[in-house]
Formats: structure tokens, sequence, C-alpha cells
């Protein structure tokens, strides 16, 4: 469906619980399935149906509309563009490689046939060209019949294989929207595909995350007059220090949620931990105590509203600040974990989409804590290592 006209889109988001009212997402397609051919080389935990995905996206995203959020997905917000600058970003998302054989006067002539064939593409498919990332390899045809083969063309692809987790390239807080810097090679175009769609939106990032920082959407919650950031395995100390320096989290306490575990299959804070409104949170057990609960250093800032700074003020276990913060907490199991129970997305307070995979018991539970859920199946969404949280970028909440 067509996007609306957002512009200009202030993204704001104070906290995890208020109305989720804009949400970026991006329906897998041809992109994914190269991954999905070789998982082991795209950060993906299982091969899926890229049709079965696409069906759950969907009805993903037809859940959201349906609680009155309104989605933009990331090929809808690139096709709003310019066509100057859907162009460039399309020309910068293409390697163009020439045989030594060839002459200059044909180098110059391949370049002129690809700026025309730019220019002749609609919006959709130069959308496709951004997420595929084609190179182009020309050399001579031994053989040409006509001019139409006078050259053989290789193509290569370096395509965005996670681009349908738009939680990860960005972070939202209260102040607007950073670029991240994902850890991950594979997925580090994905941040320079997030700065067109904020381009393509009429937004202007606050920072984006320079090396050798690294920082991921899924280790950022906000919460009010605080905010959780993860600090583990893919985000890092020097990410977290260059946000700070940036004030990108706004004039908030942040308490950086240090994770001693530091393993993939709780690689991000939101795959252990989740808000379920200003009072009540969910997280799996094994991170409420013993050796593998997180230290949390809290900063707090110190100065105006314009010119101020953030200050190490101490550091205590995570259970103790959730509880100093009025926090309840609902535990789940490991097992729980492993089927994605900590990320869903809450639309508004204690209204919460969820994932059939993580179990009735555990639906039950969040029920009987008064939270209004809706569990939808994920199964072929959550081979690629990810849930409706990060399927999902809140641009905008309250």
């Amino acid at each position: 469906m067509p996007t609306p006209n957002l512009q200009p889109l202030i993204p704001q988001q104070a906290a995890e619980w208020l109305p989720a009212r804009v949400v970026l997402m991006c329906e897998p397609n041809i992109e994914t399935l190269f991954a999905i051919l070789q998982t082991d080389s795209a950060n993906f935990l299982a091969p899926f149906s890229l049709a079965r995905a696409r069906e759950e996206h969907r009805r993903y995203r037809a859940t959201l509309e349906a609680s009155g959020v309104t989605v933009i997905d990331v090929r809808e917000a690139l096709a709003t563009a310019p066509p100057a600058s859907l162009q460039h970003w399309a020309r910068q998302a293409i390697q163009l490689g020439f045989d030594e054989a060839l002459s200059s006067a044909e180098m110059d002539e391949l370049q002129v046939n690809l700026k025309t064939s730019i220019e002749a593409l609609d919006p959709k498919s130069l959308a496709d060209v951004i997420l595929l990332r084609p190179a182009l390899q020309v050399r001579h045809n031994d053989d040409p019949v006509d001019r139409s083969v006078k050259y053989r063309t290789r193509y290569e692809v370096t395509p965005a294989n996670n681009a349908y987790f738009t939680r990860d390239p960005l972070i939202t807080t209260r102040a607007g929207c950073t670029i991240t810097r994902l850890r991950v090679p594979v997925r580090g175009v994905e941040n320079d595909i997030a700065e067109c769609v904020l381009q393509a939106l009429g937004v202007t990032p606050l920072h984006r995350v320079q090396a050798p920082g690294t920082l991921e959407g899924g280790d950022f919650i906000p919460c009010g007059d605080f905010v959780l950031q993860g600090q583990g395995l893919l985000t890092n100390a020097e990410g977290v220090r260059q946000c700070l320096e940036h004030r990108v989290y706004g004039r908030v306490e942040v308490a950086v949620v240090r994770d001693p575990r530091m393993n993939m299959d709780e690689m991000h804070l939101d795959t252990y931990f989740a808000m379920l409104d200003k009072d009540l949170a969910a997280c799996v057990d094994t991170r409420l105590s013993g050796e593998e609960e997180p230290e949390v250093d809290v900063h707090l800032p110190e100065g105006d509203d314009v010119n101020y700074t953030h200050r190490l003020a101490r550091t205590l276990p995570f259970s103790a600040y959730l509880r100093e913060k009025g926090i309840r907490v609902i535990p789940f199991s490991k097992g729980e974990q492993d089927n994605f129970a900590a990320n869903g997305l809450l639309v508004a307070p204690r209204k919460l989409i969820g994932v059939t995979r993580a179990g009735a018991s555990f639906e039950r539970r969040l029920r009987d804590a008064g939270v209004d859920t809706t569990f939808i199946p994920f199964d072929a969404l959550t081979g690629g290592y990810g849930g409706p949280h990060c399927s999902s970028q809140v641009l905008v909440r309250g």
C-alpha cells in the first residue's frame, strides 16, 4: 500500500510502553532469499520458507495496523525519496568493474549505459538495487552476434540479508533517531540503508556511531525518565560512550546494563528482558540472580536541558535496579527465552504482540498479570534470529 505523507516526521520514543504510532518495517524479499541459501554466512539460525515468512510478516503488519499503528516499509520509504536522491543511492550501491582488456572509451561507454539504466528504473526497482548491492564485472564477449551482446557481465550481490530486522540499525529515543553501527560485518550495510530511509522521511539523525564503537538497536529500551542501554556482545563501551557524548538519549538517567554472558543466544537486552508497562517487565530467570545477572552502571545527567553531561554515579545488580524503579518482574524460563518470549512488541501499556512459539503457559502468566496479549505465528521469521521486537523500529510513540 502507498506510504502516507509523513513529512516532516518527528521521531520520538520516550518510553517503550507508550502507544506506538509509527513503525518502520521491511518485508523480507529477494535479499532474504540469499541469506536462506547459506544461513551460516548470514547470521541466521536455520533455513525457512520465504513465502511463509512473507505471510507471517504481512500478518504482523496487519496486526499493528489494526491497533492504530501507521506502518512504513523500508521499500515504501525509499520510493518516496526525490528521484535524484534515489538514483544516487542506487548508484552508490552498485560496483561496476572492468576487465583489463577494455579500453578507456569502452569503460566510459559502460558507465554511461549504467547511468541511463538507473534513470530508466522505477522507484521500487531502485529500492531493490539498494538492498541487493550488486557488483557487475564486465568483459568483452568473444563471440558477439550484434551490439546487444558486445560484452559479457558477471553479476554478484552482497544483499542486506537481515534487512527485515529494522530494530538494530537505529535507536529512537525521546531526542530522535541515531544510526547505530552493527558489529557483524554482513549486517553493516543496514546502517547505510537506514541513513537513506531517514533522509527519504526527512529525518536528520542525531549521530551515527563510528568505529571502533558498536551499538545495536536491540540493546536499547526507553523507560520514561531513564533508559536501559545494553552493553555486551554486540554493543561495546565505545558505542555507548559516543551516544552519551552526543546526548542522543536526551536529558535522562542512562542505565548501562552490562551483560556478563556475551553469547549470541541472548545477543541483545531485548532477547532476555522486556518492558510491559512502566511498573511491569518480564525477564529470563537466569538474569535475575547469580553469575549471569548483569550489573548496571547508572549515569546521571548534570547541567541544563541543552548543555549537560552524564556522570557515572553508581553500580548495582540488575534486579536491584529494577526493584528500585518499582518494576515487578515476571520471570520466564530459558526454554521460553529460546522461543523468543522476550521479543514481543508493546503497542500500548500492557498490550503485547508476541509469538505463539513462546507457549501457552507464558501467555497465560502475562494475562494473569493484566497484559492484553496477541500471539501470532512467527516460526519462519524467527529463523533469521529475531522476533517481532527485532522486526520493527518504532519511530513515534505517545
